[in-house]
């Protein structure tokens, strides 16, 4: 829905990659790949579930994507369709999947490898009244945890409703705009879409967890629209200075797993892509498993 809004007169992205040669390619051909939302635990399969439902949010954000655009004003329910996609948008990339994800996986199996955590969940399954021997919890943790580790899909997609329901309320918190880019100036788009920034003391440090007071989230809708939202004490422009259109793009470059996209072809494009691509690493410089 978003890449075929920055395709180019012929119909065609432009795709950067990190030192490899500029391609053109279409919107479809860089969206699909088979079973990535698929995994199999204990012989039962996801049968496709989590696909249809990504694909109803994002048939439903659709029809609210050009209100968007537009700064219209939106119903409450619209709202909730927007934010809804936005939160899904971020969860559901290849980059969440082998960077979030790992390093969630790595901090349960530290967590359950601990000699006090069967206990605990014993007490906890005690209060909620099921009483369960200590050998039947051990042997759920171990399958559980066995399921995560041999399947990359396991966490990352058995997740993603939890993660957006959880990402939901910071966005509708916000304050929401749509910032144009000024004449002769472009927004670029990535398969990691969804960027954030913490604004403390006039600076911007990328990669702030949504829930935090001061944190920005963006998502390019067209190389002429990005669309923010804010805390409510900052202040932004209808349009931008071509000096924050080129810091956004460096954003969107660093947040960047695999590719960059553009509706043209651009010698300082490919030299920003080389340079600054997936600088934004989540579980390291980004997201970190301690932060909102």
């Amino acid at each position: 829905m978003l890449l075929s809004r920055f395709v180019g007169s012929d119909g065609r992205l432009w795709v950067y990659s990190k030192d490899r040669p500029v391609r053109q390619s279409k919107p479809e051909n860089e969206c699909v790949e088979r079973d990535f939302f698929e995994f199999e635990v204990r012989g039962k399969k996801t049968e496709n579930r989590y696909e249809q439902w990504l694909s109803h949010i994002e048939g439903d954000a659709a029809s609210v994507l050009e209100s968007i655009v537009q700064r219209r004003q939106i119903s409450n329910r619209d709202a909730e369709i927007w934010g809804t996609f936005v939160a899904s948008l971020f969860g559901r990339t290849r980059k969440v999947r082998s960077q979030i994800s790992d390093a969630m996986v790595r901090g349960i199996r530290k967590e359950t490898d601990d000699p006090n955590f069967i206990r605990d969940m014993q007490y906890w399954l005690l209060q909620r009244g099921e009483l369960h021997v200590a050998e039947d919890v051990k042997r759920m943790v171990t399958e559980t945890r066995a399921a995560m580790e041999e399947s990359p899909s396991f966490y990352h997609v058995s997740a993603l409703p939890n993660r957006v329901r959880i990402l939901l309320p910071s966005l509708l918190s916000r304050h929401w705009h749509t910032i144009e880019a000024p004449a002769d100036n472009r927004f670029l788009i990535s398969d990691c879409p969804v960027l954030t920034i913490e604004v403390r003391d006039g600076q911007a440090f990328p990669g702030a967890g949504f829930g935090k007071e001061n944190t920005v989230v963006l998502l390019p809708l067209s190389p002429k629209h990005i669309f923010v939202a804010s805390p409510r004490h900052l202040n932004w422009k209808r349009v931008a200075d071509p000096s924050g259109v080129r810091n956004i793009n460096r954003l969107i470059v660093q947040f960047a797993h695999k590719n960059v996209y553009a509706n043209a072809s651009s010698e300082d494009v490919r030299v920003l892509v080389n340079v600054e691509i997936d600088t934004i690493v989540f579980g390291k410089n980004a997201f970190l498993p301690n932060t909102t």
